[in-house]
């Protein structure tokens, strides 16, 4: 029999249950308290997480009592919408329907913090989960220092504290203010009650979904995983511009849905210089690789959903894959080529 750790916070009922985690993932050197950390920090600490047989991780369920009710803070409506904005494009809430989106709005509780001030610890148990507003946080680690900067909701990373929620783990880290900080916490029970299973299912959905794109063949099951947790959603309407040559890169774009086409400013025409993409397929990772600005605008054929991946996760997670994604670039040269001689 497996072990199990039970954890109660107010309102949870002490029901413990094996949550199923992929076997392949290392259990002591690649989990962090939040998985986005870059190449140079691979010397960070994993939290202590319990396994079981098979490589299963124990997170509690959460079972609340019958007439438990998620806690309401009262927002203003320029409040409401710019949370709502927020969260929105976190991979976490992006599946949620209008009606558990609106639970976790009302949940989250507005908290400030002084320079200096500590807002986690490592080593402590997870309580809240953080959505930062206004203000920069830096992440510490015992034995390694600095790892990473946070900063408000303009910021490609605006949260943390998600995993120790998830999977009852201790703070891997420390997070302190480096300017006053303006964040919003939601609570452990409501944060599991409305996020874990849709979590867990979403990364099982994504994770089927990346098994189907060839140039990540070959990853390990672990590093898809760990793909699928950074991944960010991005819509967009047909004809939108999704980037423009000559800008600077941020993003790798994995399309999900929808059609994409590449074009490139040729003497003053825009000329499209590669097959049209779809479902499976990438752009976006030449700037990234080269540490150049874009060589082409991509647009969206149609109504489209791509699944992104910032700098510093693709170089971090992707590097392995250079070669096999320089082979794109020679097959984007041969199509410029082609479209300036007419051929």
């Amino acid at each position: 029999r497996p072990h199990t750790r039970q954890s109660t916070m107010p309102g949870e009922e002490g029901k413990t249950e094996d949550v199923p985690y992929d076997s392949d993932a290392p259990s002591s050197e690649e989990d962090s308290e939040d998985d986005y950390i870059d190449e140079e920090e691979s010397k960070l600490p994993a939290p202590v997480i319990k396994k079981g047989r098979r490589g299963t991780v124990m997170a509690a369920a959460v079972t609340v009592a019958e007439d438990w009710q998620p806690p309401v803070f009262e927002k203003g409506e320029a409040e409401k919408a710019a949370l709502v904005d927020a969260v929105s494009k976190n991979v976490l809430f992006s599946e949620l329907g209008s009606a558990e989106l609106d639970v976790i709005i009302s949940a989250m509780k507005k908290l400030d913090y002084s320079k200096g001030e500590d807002i986690i610890k490592q080593g402590e148990e997870g309580d809240l989960f953080y959505v930062v507003e206004d203000g920069e946080c830096e992440i510490y680690v015992e034995g390694v220092g600095k790892v990473m900067d946070i900063g408000g909701f303009g910021s490609p990373r605006n949260f943390f504290g998600e995993l120790a929620l998830l999977y009852d783990a201790p703070r891997a880290a420390t997070v302190t203010a480096a300017s006053p900080v303006v964040c919003w916490g939601l609570d452990r029970v409501t944060f599991k009650k409305i996020l874990q299973d849709q979590t867990q299912k979403q990364r099982s959905l994504y994770k089927t979904f990346l098994e189907q794109v060839p140039v990540l063949a070959p990853l390990s099951v672990y590093e898809k995983l760990t793909i699928a947790d950074a991944m960010q959603i991005r819509t967009f309407a047909a004809d939108e511009e999704i980037i423009v040559e000559g800008d600077e890169g941020y993003e790798f774009y994995i399309v999900e849905s929808g059609e994409v086409m590449c074009l490139k400013d040729i003497e003053g025409k825009q000329t499209s210089v590669s097959d049209p993409l779809g479902p499976g397929d990438y752009f976006g990772e030449l700037s990234l690789i080269n540490n150049e600005k874009r060589a082409a605008t991509v647009k969206a054929v149609k109504d489209t959903k791509c699944l992104t991946i910032d700098r510093k996760t693709f170089k971090r997670l992707l590097g392995p894959l250079e070669g096999i994604l320089r082979e794109h670039e020679e097959i984007y040269s041969k199509y410029v080529e082609d479209a300036k001689t007419g051929s």
